[in-house]
């Protein structure tokens, strides 16, 4: 998907804190050169040459930058020279003994710009005519003897960034830098690739601002392809601020976290420190039991927020005010609107770190992120901005084409996606992609070779290139942030589904939502009538916008993701009186909740269809984070069912509640209500969703939504198999949940039958020779329709039927799946019910070739088949990666010999009930009976000890798919088919 991938390149190089040496070259970037100095005359001494020329001479034609209205003396005294955009900065008395704030945005030029870049930690240092930045060591430290400090100190040392040239003394006595000279010289320095290849020559300064506390630099420069970006340095100091005590982190709320090791603790389990990151909130009043703050947490929302948007945005920001209540202190958040119009705070950049700013970016990109900057020491948030794109709003009427490999792959673990780049003729992200590139990704792969942990996202993570993984900000760093969020992702698919809904289910009946709507014949007022935001209800658009703000203030506030919040209700309490409009409908507004929640029961009620609020795990967690008194006492509340807590690292996990995109206590009903909608959506594409006047392509994309929804349900459910439930909770914690208990039985076969009754069975693709023949494509070589281009008119059905099929397979039949099948039955005690291997390969295989177990005595023909061409299509499909299963190289992991025994057992059984159908041929119809034959060949040849078929060869593709890292041993060949 193109805008998912962009989301991934979004920081690429803009978060770089990299190190390195030299100052600038020509232009502005250049020291000035210091003046000649006259030669003695003819019998004159000759004088000591000045260890530097006076600043008058250096300074001349420079103007001191005051940016305040009372002249007050900024952090640096800045001097500008005007014609040419020069400029100079005096260090400050006692600089050597100030720690600095660098943070760095791509303020313009940029798809990106706004959102925030680097940020340094520093100091500066003196070291005869230079000044060196450098970043102390923070990673290791030492609160032991003084020994201990003393060999940390010879070990841990710092880290010189970059040095300058000092070219005078100012009149403040202290040295003068050419500024220019490292911001611009040196930019690759503060923003990577970002910065890297300026055209210094045409560099300006497009402004410079002094403050008592900070120094704001905006440069204007082409960047190396040309285009003009602008790049912001805020440099801000870092006060002492003793008021302020870091919060220890705990494992059972999730924030983000400031850590260190402490090699002066011995004790191993005490010598990583880890501190939550949050803001130092106090009450104005302490002896009284709601007080407003001393200093409330502002944010202001940017102009470029669109006004018919701004309300919601608000909203969403003090959605959190209530939280904050529960701990004592009344307004915690505060939010003004900057307004062009107005004027209203235009004076302040969104840039300036002193500032946190709601972002609004037109770059047609799905995204929203919430990144914060803290202080390292103490993990004390000093600035925090949240950048808002308008493209998940665009996918209102957007397509799922090319989701489609994403949606499959949830929550494959890192065994799985190890095994699968051995399997590429197993892989959902082969199998679903068009036929044309298959060559051109296993090429890639070749070339890029094994990855760590199967190329997991965890382990991808680069902590010098943030925003392009999953789990960017998280690793690496002292102080962890938000470096990618997909909330805006999982926001454009709810988008999409309820675009496709409100055209097609007449859920604009009475231009409202149909579970206000009156009495059958009551006239509405005007003021009932729905407002319409871009085409989109506000009653939808805007809630879940102020849902999106919430999650991204979330972050801004120290909190993490909680993935397990959407399981608090069942089903069917959201969908109720109970909860609709009252409470919201997840524990957690810092899930990925599962939505629209759209229900298909005509006779139930209509739920919320998304958050309405944040909800208890989040008034919890602010509890623990900010609480004034201790927040041990918080802690003992865990137990709580609305208290569950699982995070990013947990959705590849074993529980199948710790899941992106699911709803309700039992997702196996909003499995079955998601399929039930698409199969809705599908019966009416034709006749509602293609209207007159509209390209007929719209019949392609809309079974594509449909089929993203079908395709999420099946990964959703097959989590269940060989599922446990895990748990944070301690022992001794009141009301404590055990750390594992294997998920019941039946709730995993009930997934199982889900899985297999929604992908292996013609009827379950809702697909009509009428809809196929409606299914085209607009080509059009633009960004519009570029990616049509090599698509047919004609959908190619049993190829991209077979890739859902496929995929459905191998959420079944993995390492790690069938791996915790098999441990769960050592889990389980003896005596009881539980899952087995033995089971879920009879049930998937029973399914499969289930025409072989019918003996009605009906004639066949090809046009009439007994097996269908999607049915035979599977069949071959599974019959290779039984064969595939039974060789010594088919499965990983601790189940894969009791699996290879089984494989062999089920090949055999197969053999013979085909054998039975073909002993019959007179019945068969052509297309059946040459099926059968064949397998009955392969089979026979399989079993054949010194055979193994399929080793080398992609079987059942097609296109020219070839292996690698496949074992070198002869391989017997049949006739291709």
């Amino acid at each position: 998907m193109d805008s998912m991938a962009n989301h991934r390149r979004m920081l690429v190089g803009g978060w770089t804190i990299a190190l390195g040496l030299a100052v600038g070259s020509l232009a502005l970037g250049q020291a000035p050169a210091a003046p000649e100095q006259p030669a003695p005359a003819p019998g004159e001494k000759a004088k000591d040459k000045p260890e530097f020329p006076p600043f008058d001479e250096v300074s001349k034609d420079y103007t001191k930058v005051v940016s305040t209205a009372d002249g007050a003396p900024g952090l640096f005294n800045v001097y500008r020279r005007d014609k040419d955009g020069q400029i100079l900065a005096e260090f400050p008395r006692g600089y050597d003994n100030q720690k600095y704030f660098l943070a760095m945005t791509v303020s313009k030029g940029d798809m990106w710009a706004g959102l925030q870049g680097a940020d340094m930690y520093v100091y500066w240092k003196r070291f005869d005519k230079k000044m060196a930045l450098i970043a102390p060591n923070l990673e290791v430290r030492s609160t032991g003897d003084q020994e201990s400090k003393s060999s940390v100190a010879l070990h841990y040392t710092d880290t010189v960034i970059v040095d300058v040239p000092i070219v005078a003394i100012g009149p403040g006595g202290q040295p003068v830098i050419d500024l220019d000279a490292l911001l611009v010289g040196q930019a690759g320095k503060f923003f990577g690739r970002q910065g890297t290849g300026l055209n210094a020559a045409l560099a300006r300064i497009e402004s410079v601002k002094t403050f008592p506390e900070n120094v704001e630099v905006a440069i204007e420069a082409p960047g190396a392809s040309g285009q003009l970006v602008t790049l912001h340095y805020s440099i801000r100091v870092v006060p002492d601020n003793p008021a302020y005590k870091p919060r220890e982190a705990d494992e059972r709320v999730g924030y983000f976290t400031t850590t260190y090791r402490d090699l002066g603790k011995y004790n191993n389990d005490k010598k990583w420190v880890r501190y939550i990151n949050r803001w130092h909130l106090e009450k104005a009043d302490p002896k009284v039991r709601l007080s407003p703050p001393k200093e409330p947490i502002i944010f202001y929302v940017d102009h470029t927020v669109p006004v018919r948007y701004r309300r919601y945005v608000r909203d969403g920001v003090l959605y959190w005010n209530k939280a904050y209540e529960k701990v004592g202190i009344v307004g915690a958040i505060e939010v003004y609107q900057q307004d062009k119009t107005t004027g209203a705070h235009m004076d302040k950049d969104p840039e300036d770190s002193r500032y946190n700013f709601v972002r609004w970016l037109s770059n047609d990109i799905s995204t929203a992120i919430g990144p914060s900057r803290v202080n390292p020491l103490t993990g004390e948030i000093i600035d925090a901005d949240i950048v808002l794109t308008d493209g998940w709003i665009r996918w209102f009427f957007a397509a799922s084409k090319d989701l489609l490999p994403e949606t499959a792959m949830e929550s494959f673990g890192p065994e799985t996606l190890a095994w699968l780049d051995t399997k590429p003729q197993w892989d959902p992200r082969l199998r679903l992609a068009h036929p044309a590139q298959r060559n051109y990704i296993l090429a890639q792969r070749a070339q890029r070779g094994v990855q760590r942990f199967g190329g997991h996202p965890l382990a991808m993570t680069d902590a010098a290139i943030m925003g392009d993984d999953e789990f960017d900000g998280l690793v690496g760093r002292t102080s962890q942030i938000n470096g990618m969020c997909l909330a805006s992702y999982s926001k454009a698919m709810d988008m999409s589904t309820m675009g496709m809904s409100l055209e097609m289910l007449g859920m604009l009946e009475d231009e409202q939502p149909k579970e206000e709507a009156g009495k059958e014949g009551e006239k509405k007022d005007d003021k009932d009538k729905t407002e319409y935001l871009d085409g989109i209800p506000e009653w939808f658009i805007g809630p879940l916008l102020s849902d999106l703000v919430a999650h991204e203030v979330g972050h801004t506030l120290g909190l993490r993701h909680n993935f397990k919040a959407s399981a608090l209700y069942d089903f069917k309490v959201i969908n109720s009186a109970e909860i609709k409009g009252k409470k919201p409908l997840a524990a957690s507004v810092m899930d990925y909740n599962g939505l629209p929640n759209i229900n298909t029961d005509p006779n139930a009620i209509q739920g919320d269809f998304g958050m309405i609020d944040i909800g208890p795990y989040d008034m919890w967690a602010i509890e623990y984070g900010y609480t004034l008194d201790d927040p041990k006492n918080v802690l003992k509340r865990v137990g709580e069912p609305e208290h569950a807590y699982a995070t990013d690292e947990d959705t590849t996990g074993p529980d199948p509640l710790s899941r992106r995109r699911d709803l309700g206590a039992n997702p196996l009903d909003y499995a079955k209500s998601k399929m039930e909608l698409a199969q809705k959506l599908r019966g009416r594409i034709l006749s509602e969703y293609v209207k007159d006047g509209e390209s007929w392509s719209r019949a392609r994309k809309g079974y594509l939504l449909t089929l993203r929804q079908h395709t999420d349900a099946l990964s959703m459910m097959a989590n269940w198999i060989g599922g446990a439930y895990t748990s944070r909770d301690k022992k001794g914690d009141p009301n404590g949940r055990p750390p594992i208990t294997v998920v019941p039985v039946a709730q995993q076969r009930a997934a199982l039958k889900f899985v297999i009754d929604n992908a292996f069975y013609d009827e379950a693709f809702g697909l009509s020779p009428e809809l196929l023949n409606s299914m085209t494509v607009d080509k059009w070589f633009d960004g519009g329709g570029i990616n049509d281009i090599f698509e047919d008119q004609t959908w190619p059905l049993h190829e991209r039927v077979l890739g859902i099929q496929s995929a459905a397979l191998t959420m079944l039949i993995n390492p790690t799946t069938l791996g915790r099948v098999y441990d769960n039955e050592s889990r389980v005690p003896a005596g009881e019910d539980a899952l087995t291997l033995p089971e879920v390969l009879s049930t998937v295989e029973q399914a499969i070739w289930s025409e072989l177990d019918k003996k009605d005595g009906g004639k066949f023909t090809a046009r009439q088949p007994m097996i269908s061409s999607l049915r035979r299509n599977l069949q071959r499909e599974y019959l290779d990666r039984l064969i595939d299963l039974a060789g010594p190289d088919g499965l990983s992991g601790a189940a894969a010999k009791p699996v290879a025994n089984l494989a062999v057992f089920h090949l055999r059984e197969l053999d013979k009930k085909i054998k039975e159908s073909v002993e019959n041929p007179g019945r068969l119809d052509p297309y059946t009976l040459a099926h059968l034959s064949e397998a009955n060949v392969r089979i026979e040849k399989a079993l054949d000890a010194q055979y193994i078929y399929n080793t080398n060869a992609f079987g059942g593709m097609g296109g020219g798919f070839l292996l690698f890292n496949t074992p070198a041993q002869p391989v017997e060949q049949t006739p291709a088919q």
